[in-house]
């Protein structure tokens, strides 16, 4: 096993209000995750409804566990920020990882 396998591959995570980028009429956050040589890892992109989108470039390093947390904390520190809630369209593996880090699900569709 490499030295650097119990390494987190997160260096920063950054906070952004993406709705104007993306053209949406509904407020549309996103944490992004970066890596160690400063490239992007892994995103999470949210309105007040649910998730839209979460991936992580590194599968089972805690990249989007990291993402959700992440979400978690900033709501909690601003109201203007919604909490981040499990989305009804889940993978095979999203759906996994939702019941890890816990929270309501939705049925799945």
């Amino acid at each position: 096993m490499p030295a650097d396998e119990h390494v987190s591959p997160i260096q920063f995570i950054t906070y952004h209000d993406v709705t104007e980028a993306l053209g949406r009429s509904t407020r549309t956050h996103q944490v992004r995750a970066y890596g160690r040589t400063g490239f992007q890892v892994g995103a999470m992109t949210w309105t007040a409804k649910e998730i839209g989108n979460i991936h992580a470039d590194i599968p089972r390093r805690g990249i989007a566990t990291a993402l959700w947390n992440e979400g978690h904390r900033l709501a909690a520190e601003n109201r203007r920020i919604p909490t981040p809630k499990h989305s009804a369209l889940r993978t095979e593996a999203g759906d996994a990882w939702a019941r890890s880090v816990g929270g309501r699900l939705p049925r799945r569709k």
